[in-house]
């Protein structure tokens, strides 16, 4: 028995053990035991994965193996497949996302023919393709010898269908994959490493079929300008990068042409500062993202929805600039800081975006006390160069000016505060940019992103 592709080496120490990362996290997404041959899970992926695969010929192949030779035919020439293509192709947490998802789902289906259909038939085929992607599996046995039955018009018309509806689901699963990749995991060109999340692809997954998060990556994936704007602050400097010419008289950034001159007229030109300069500048070093983000009774539904859009924007921004990101969700009362780091790993990033999903309005609402607990945190040392604080609230709420300028004026930051469909005058007063945001729609979340 080996695998049913062409150009890839089945002995391999990596394709062996990417065999068995798949099947492990099929384990864990499904919650139990499976038997499905590592072989057919490997030529699941290298299908997603590879450019051209290229399939044995079927008298290359064993008998044992007809079943799991039809799924990857139908595999390869599916048109989801090759719409999926485009950004399957050597991304490999992609690649697994769809290997997975779809023996999981081809499977689940499957079973539940098996189990529920009233059809002899159907049940029948539905076991003999099981059986037929088991490891060590010969199919079942039957009546008919095994090339009958792989003829027959019931399995044949059966495994379309299941094949069909599982690769759908698994494409849907894979776009949410794709989209967190983009999203937050800075993979654009220019924006530092790309975080791949293949060794987290079970925890990913199950992010991507909760519904609250499933809504964020579609209304954000819509949005192609997210991933292209990034803030950068630069001051000249003698040693910097070139970026110009000006004159003067700094002979450390002289234009050597200009050695060529004179020696009168050099000096002319130095004692007038109208020798030619090289421009020189240096990227300054941005400090962290701090966001408040107002859980209260009054957000639930459609304004916490996009507010959570926003946290992840940032959180987008702040990773492509190389900036440590802090969230704080607050009502009546501060939550636990949620840190996570410029160079956080997979795990850390996966455990924000879990948590945001699972926050739920409730509660009241008390902006100054959370204004507050963010200058604490600046003041204490719990977060580092903080600068400016952005809250997002639709509250209503009376404002302590007075101490809240002060913390403000301790912790040297800086207050932005954007109101969602709501306008508060005392907040306006000690915030120093104000912004109110109506319609909640992409325009208005890159108005927030961009301030």
């Amino acid at each position: 028995m080996t695998g049913l592709l062409r150009g890839v080496d089945y002995e391999s120490p990596v394709v062996k053990y990417r065999g068995e990362r798949i099947l492990n996290t099929l384990r864990r997404v499904s919650g139990k035991e499976s038997n499905v041959d590592p072989l057919f899970l490997i030529d699941t992926y290298y299908v997603h994965y590879l450019p051209l695969p290229i399939l044995k010929t079927k008298g290359e192949i064993d008998q044992s193996d007809s079943i799991k030779y039809s799924l990857i035919d139908l595999t390869i020439s599916s048109e989801i497949v090759n719409r999926n293509r485009n950004y399957s192709i050597a991304n490999s947490a992609v690649s697994m996302a769809l290997s997975v998802s779809y023996v999981q789902n081809l499977i689940e289906e499957l079973e539940r023919i098996r189990r529920t259909s009233q059809s002899q038939e159907e049940r029948e085929a539905a076991e003999q393709i099981l059986n037929g992607i088991m490891k060590g599996s010969q199919g079942k046995e039957g009546k008919q010898n095994q090339n009958q039955q792989q003829e027959n018009q019931t399995t044949g018309k059966l495994m379309k269908q299941v094949h069909e509806k599982a690769m759908a689901k698994a494409s849907e699963d894979a776009n949410s994959v794709r989209s967190m990749q983009r999203i937050v995991g800075g993979n654009g060109a220019g924006t530092g490493s790309m975080m791949n999340f293949e060794g987290d692809i079970h925890d990913v997954l199950r992010l991507a079929r909760n519904t609250e998060i499933k809504k964020i990556l579609e209304f954000l994936s819509g949005i192609p300008k997210l991933g292209s704007f990034t803030k950068k602050r630069t001051t000249r400097y003698a040693r910097g990068e070139l970026y110009g010419y000006e004159e003067g008289s700094d002979l450390e950034r002289l234009v050597p042409s200009e050695l060529a001159l004179p020696e009168e007229l050099f000096d002319v030109k130095l004692a007038e500062s109208q020798l030619l300069l090289y421009q020189k500048q240096i990227k300054e070093t941005l400090g962290p993202i701090y966001l408040l983000l107002d859980k209260s009774g009054s957000m639930d539904g459609e304004k916490i929805l996009w507010a959570k859009a926003v946290a992840l924007a940032l959180y987008s921004r702040a990773r492509r600039e190389n900036r440590d990101f802090y969230l704080r969700f607050f009502d009546n009362i501060p939550y636990p800081l949620i840190k996570v780091i410029k160079n956080a790993k997979s795990k850390d990033v996966i455990k924000m975006v879990e948590y945001i999903g699972k926050i739920r309005g409730g509660g009241g609402t008390d902006i100054s006390r959370s204004v507050m607990s963010a200058c604490d945190d600046i003041k204490d040392g719990h977060v580092r160069g903080v600068s400016e604080v952005i809250i997002l609230t639709d509250g209503e709420d009376k404002i302590a000016e007075t101490t809240v300028r002060r913390s403000l004026k301790e912790a040297n930051a800086t207050l932005i505060s954007v109101m969602i469909r709501g306008d508060n005058a005392d907040l306006k007063r000690v915030s120093d940019n104000y912004l109110v945001v109506y319609r909640l729609d992409q325009g208005d979340l890159l108005r927030v992103v961009e301030s």
